[in-house]
C-alpha cells in the first residue's frame, strides 16, 4: 500500500528498509503521520467510491461508519505505528511561521523544518527541491 508510487515508491520501500535494518536512525514529525493517515483514508474511500478526493471527505461526513468497511486502510495504520521511526511531538506552528516566512516554504513544509530544527536534525530525505533554501539542511535524495 505504501510503496506503490511509479516514480518514488521502490525508493522509499528501500530507505524505510534501511530504517528497520537499523543501518540508519529515522525521525518523523507527528504531522507527517497525520498526514500519510489522511491521505490512506482518502485514497480507501476514493478507490471503492469511485469520488474524487473532496467527494471522499463528503461520504465520509454523511456516512461515519464507512470507515470501518476498511480492515487495509487500519493495517497500514498499525504498520505506521511500529515503523520503528523516532517521533517528533509538536506543536511547531510558532516556530512554523517564523521558518515560512524565512525560507518561503508553504506551511506543511515549514512544520517539518521546524521539527527538525527542535531536535538537531540536519540531514532530510526528501526529493522536494523547496528545503533547498534551507541552509542548514542537508538534504539526501533517495535513489
Amino acid at each position: 500500500m505504501f510503496f506503490k508510487h511509479p516514480v518514488y515508491g521502490k525508493a522509499c520501500h528501500t530507505f524505510i528498509k534501511r530504517i528497520e535494518e537499523n543501518d540508519i536512525t529515522g525521525f518523523v514529525d507527528e504531522f507527517v503521520l497525520n498526514e500519510v493517515f489522511h491521505k490512506l483514508m482518502v485514497t480507501s474511500i476514493v478507490n471503492r467510491c469511485h469520488c474524487s478526493p473532496v467527494q471522499a471527505v463528503a461520504v465520509v461526513k454523511k456516512k461515519p461508519e464507512i470507515l470501518n468497511e476498511f480492515p487495509p486502510l487500519w493495517e497500514a495504520c498499525d504498520m505506521l505505528k511500529n515503523i520503528g521511526v523516532n517521533v517528533i511531538h509538536g506543536p511547531f506552528f510558532s516556530d512554523s511561521i517564523e521558518i515560512a516566512h524565512r525560507y518561503n516554504l508553504l506551511a506543511t513544509d515549514a512544520v517539518h523544518v521546524a521539527a527538525m530544527k527542535r531536535e538537531n536534525l540536519v540531514d532530510l530525505a526528501t526529493n522536494d527541491t523547496d528545503f533547498s533554501r534551507v541552509q542548514f539542511l542537508h538534504i539526501r535524495r533517495p535513489e
